[in-house]
């Protein structure tokens, strides 16, 4: 069975994106208050993070935002110089497109498997919704075909 509107498993809105900007800020905090045991290490660990938690109960628009925030701001605060938006080194720039990659990766995978769960919903209620019709509509003919046998005196 072709299901159409299984991508429409997510609310909605602005409360997704609300709900990004304040998974970032907390993600940030979380990364500022581990920095000086981190320092430049796993830059955007605790943002990935955030941003699978948001692509999980928000769909992948609001989780692409997060990405979107993220980046700038663990550029500059948690990779060296810190403060400084000075160009990255070649690891550097691998290590955020590797980060980006994985974010994409599990973004893609998470909205996948969301889909599917939404379909297999869906097709529950049709499947539902049909045999609760044809219970109706059985328990009628029933009751009309009796009604059609009783005995002539």
């Amino acid at each position: 069975m072709k299901i159409n509107n299984a991508k429409r498993w997510a609310k909605p809105g602005f409360e997704g994106y609300f709900a990004a900007i304040c998974g970032v800020c907390i993600a940030f905090a979380i990364r500022y208050t581990l920095h000086p045991f981190l320092q430049s290490n796993l830059p955007m660990t605790v943002f990935i993070l955030n941003t699978i938690i948001i692509s999980l109960f928000y769909g992948y628009l609001p989780s692409i935002f997060t990405i979107i925030l993220s980046i700038p701001l663990a550029f500059f605060f948690f990779v060296p110089p810190f403060d400084s938006f000075e160009m990255p080194t070649s690891q550097d720039s691998f290590v955020f497109a590797s980060y980006i990659l994985i974010a994409f990766i599990a973004v893609g995978v998470v909205e996948w498997l969301q889909r599917e769960r939404y379909k297999a919903t869906l097709i529950y209620r049709v499947s539902n919704s049909n045999f609760q019709m044809l219970s109706q509509a059985s328990s009628h003919l029933k009751k009309e075909w009796a009604s059609n046998q009783k005995p002539s005196i």
